[in-house]
């Protein structure tokens, strides 16, 4: 495919999160390649970041755009710790980069302190060493992923604990147009319209809040904030999908099944080899785990 200069320019320019920059030149292409164009110029370049703004919403891409010329984005300072001498890991979504609204990256930042801090009270890394029968590697950490919805971008269920956020939706009683640009967003297909406005299937739902972000009447709002939390995943030799512990938890709830998972790991004898946390839960079932 050739690119006009131009285009190349801007497409490159576009801001993203590192881990999907390099996404954007796909994108002009493809979109070229379905006007039955072959060749990018300015146009599709200007339709590309366009596309990339409605995907990811204006207030994130101006975030970016910020961190792209050196700017302080306002980032939150617990999205960037390193604690190299711990054997735990959190792995952040690509709302680390400014890839979410403030409401999501907000309720990720609330969350992390206070996890880094039960698993250094539960000792996780002393457990850790303890039960280890080889040279320390990789394969010895807790893993955990944490994203700002259950959008899930980056596959939080392969880690030993996965928390997501979660949002329960609210609709007002009056003041929709029946515009239909929620039932037109969803993707689970959870909502239709009434006389009297938008109606949420609760059971197709996945509380992810993209419809408060589109509806530009306000007619749908973030009733509760809370988070879903699954254990017991893996990607190495076996991959696990995590199994759901619970849809819609507080902070305390995050933590107290943190607790129960960490007390089950310590418990768990050593009989000849070290099981892996997702076998644990193999065994005993995330019933074990629930509050």
């Amino acid at each position: 495919m050739e690119w006009d200069k131009e285009a190349r320019e801007m497409v490159e320019a576009i801001p993203l999160p590192p881990m999907i920059a390099h996404f954007a030149i796909m994108d002009a292409e493809r979109r070229a390649e379905k006007k039955g164009q072959g060749r990018v110029t300015a146009d599709i370049a200007r339709e590309t970041e366009k596309g990339y703004e409605q995907a990811l919403g204006k207030e994130s891409v101006e975030l970016m755009r910020r961190l792209a010329r050196g700017e302080d984005a306002g980032l939150p300072d617990e999205f960037y710790v390193e604690e190299p001498e711990q054997l735990y890991s959190i792995e952040l979504c690509p709302a680390k980069f400014g890839a979410s609204t403030m409401e999501k990256r907000e309720q990720m930042r609330q969350l992390l302190t206070p996890l880094r801090n039960k698993l250094k009270e539960l000792g996780i890394t002393r457990i850790l060493l303890d039960k280890a029968t080889t040279s320390i590697m990789s394969h010895h950490m807790f893993r955990i992923g944490v994203t700002g919805c259950p959008n899930a971008c980056f596959s939080p269920y392969f880690s030993d604990f996965a928390v997501l956020g979660a949002y329960q939706v609210g609709v007002k009683e009056s003041g929709c147009t029946q515009c239909g640009t929620c039932v037109e967003y969803c993707t689970q297909d959870a909502i239709s319209l009434s006389e009297g406005g938008p109606v949420i299937d609760e059971k197709r739902c996945i509380k992810c809040s993209g419809c408060v972000e589109v509806c530009e009447e306000g007619i749908l709002f973030t009733e509760k904030r809370g988070y879903k939390v699954a254990v017991g995943g893996s990607g190495a030799r076996f991959p696990r999908i995590a199994r759901t512990v619970t849809e819609f938890t507080d902070l305390g709830g995050v933590l107290t099944i943190l607790e129960k998972s960490v007390q089950l790991l310590r418990n768990t004898p050593v009989e000849g080899r070290v099981i892996q946390f997702h076998q644990i839960v193999d065994t005993y079932g995330v019933e074990r785990l629930r509050i």
